[in-house]
């Protein structure tokens, strides 16, 4: 126990108002990962998409990176589950998945506020309120949302620094993040990702909150936020084994300030590159359907609000009669008679009845 004191008395005097100064070889990976970043993030920014439309997409963002970040910790709920939850709430009381995932949903949304709030300095109250928005409402005496941890904790074979050098551990990394003007704004995402995550200095949230500034960083950099589309979360999730692996040959099994973290960044912007390559190809499929949607239309008898909502239905793979209400700004009476013109036509095939019936849009095939 005297040893284990004294490790930790070094360690704090160490980091005592110290700058964090992170360690890494960039490695050929590395270099080829951002140059392939660099080329997908300049032909999505010159993508050109109409401004509502994505506002359509970023909902759906929202959406999966709620799900995937949640899923990674262990929630069940899937994307389509967290889709109805983000339309409709949770039914009475929320389980413990459908509250991390609301909680996830909105603070997403924070993200992309703070993304365009430049002038709010990423510091200490900002990912303090970032675990805040992750954990509110769930056992709020016990994990204490937005306050650093009073004790130790570990993480599957990982233990943290102790509990009483977070505070100066923590001081050091917002020095850092406010000061990394020459890092690349993909190693900053990927460095703040694994220094979170090391430090832990919250009892829980610590993973999403350092997925969610990663995102923040990329979204507040003028060159890679991928119209604030991206979802790192996603890819995370779906490659989970690997992600767990490249964190653990990281940091080890136990926090060393001077940790390399070479492994964890060769997976980051190699997850970084697949991501934005689908990115790439979702945009271009979706100007194709939409080109061919609005050429469709251009021949039939369809007003410019039955058009958006196609093209709505389109992006998100299905359409309801309070969509179509939201997003043509009409009446219930009014959208349930254009999406019955609609399904005269063929555009829309039914599903359900009731509360519950919803539309799936038919994409129209290209002329020969």
């Amino acid at each position: 126990m005297k040893d284990e004191f004294r490790h930790w008395e070094r360690l704090r005097d160490a980091v005592r108002d110290t700058i964090f100064d992170p360690q890494f070889e960039l490695t050929e990976r590395i270099h080829g990962a951002i140059e392939h970043i660099e080329r997908s993030a300049w032909l999505i920014e010159n993508m050109l998409i109409m401004p509502k439309h994505e506002a359509w997409f970023k909902r759906q963002v929202w959406v999966r990176r709620a799900a995937a970040t949640t899923q990674i910790e262990g929630a069940s709920l899937n994307e389509a589950q967290v889709q109805e939850l983000s339309r409709k709430g949770a039914p009475g009381r929320a389980t413990e998945d459908e509250q991390a995932n609301i909680n996830a949903l909105s603070a997403y949304q924070f993200i992309d506020y703070l993304s365009d709030e430049k002038d709010i300095p990423l510091d200490e109250t900002v990912i303090r309120q970032l675990n805040r928005e992750f954990l509110r409402g769930m056992d709020d005496e016990r994990l204490t949302p937005g306050r650093y941890r009073n004790g130790q904790n570990t993480v599957g074979r990982f233990t943290p620094p102790d509990n009483h050098v977070v505070a100066d551990l923590m001081r050091g990394f917002v020095g850092w993040l406010q000061s990394n003007e020459e890092l690349h704004p993909v190693l900053a995402a990927g460095v703040a990702h694994i220094h979170l995550v090391a430090v832990h200095p919250f009892w829980d949230g610590n993973g999403r909150v350092a997925r969610g500034l990663a995102t923040l960083l990329l979204q507040r950099s003028e060159r890679f936020h991928f119209k604030r589309l991206l979802s790192i979360e996603s890819f995370m999730y779906a490659t989970r084994d690997d992600y767990f692996s490249a964190i653990e040959r990281t940091l080890g099994t136990s926090f060393t300030p001077g940790y390399d973290a070479t492994p964890w960044l060769e997976f980051f912007t190699e997850t970084l590159v697949q991501h934005a390559w689908q990115l790439q190809r979702e945009l271009t499929d979706w100007h194709r359907e939409t080109e061919l949607v609005i050429k469709a239309l251009q021949k039939a008898d369809i007003t410019h609000r039955q058009a958006d909502a196609m093209i709505f239905a389109l992006k998100m793979g299905r359409i309801t009669r309070a969509d179509y209400a939201e997003i043509a700004a009409v009446a219930d009476v009014t959208a349930s008679r254009d999406l019955a013109g609609l399904l005269a036509e063929g555009w829309l095939i039914p599903h359900g009845n009731g509360r519950g019936r919803y539309y799936e849009p038919v994409v129209p095939k290209p002329e020969p």
